[in-house]
Formats: C-alpha cells, structure tokens, sequence
C-alpha cells in the first residue's frame, strides 16, 4: 500500500560543503513562506536535470563557479535572440529555473 504524500528529507553540512552553504545562505535570504516551495522546487528541477543529463547535474549541484564552460550572459543573449523549441527549450526552462533559484 503506497500513501499519497511521500517524505523528503535530508541535512545539509553548510560548514563542511562549499555548495551546500550558497544553498543554506539561498534559502536564509527567503522569507519563511516561500521556503518550503523553494526547496520543493530545486529538488523537482535537480531531479528532471538529472533524467536528463546525470553527470550535468552532479557537476552543477557542486557549484563550480570558477570552472564554468560557458559564459552565462551570452548565454541569455544567445537564448533571447533565439528561442529554443521542443526538449531545447525543457532544458532551457529548467535551467531559467534553478538560476532563478539560485542566483550569483
């Protein structure tokens, strides 16, 4: 017998783990209210980012900033100027999102 709700949870480490502390520093800057949505969020879209792409994903959950293959601004330009269609454009949505999320 399955229950209609399921059960998330897990710690962070903010002291130990780099990315973990942006996400911990993300969510204190939220107010209370929208905390609980925003982390529902980041996990649906780390889980449809990993169904994608899975090594993507585990490289992005550590935030390596300093190491990014791409520049995020032309990237916005580069997708303002050309508009994706089809699963392009789910993964430019999911993107938008987590950087909506979390941003610099």
């Amino acid at each position: 017998m399955t229950t209609p709700t399921r059960r998330i949870s897990f710690y962070l480490k903010p002291a130990a783990v780099k990315s973990e502390q942006e996400a911990c520093n993300y969510l204190d800057s939220l107010p209370a209210s929208e905390r609980s949505r925003a982390q529902r969020a980041a996990f649906l879209a780390g889980l449809a980012l990993i169904k994608r792409n899975p090594a993507f994903a585990y490289w992005m959950a550590e935030w390596p900033e300093d190491n990014l293959p791409f520049n995020t601004v032309s990237i916005k330009e580069t997708y303002q100027a050309n508009q994706p269609s089809g699963v392009e454009c789910n993964f430019y949505k999911i993107k938008k999102n987590i950087q909506t999320l979390f941003p610099e």
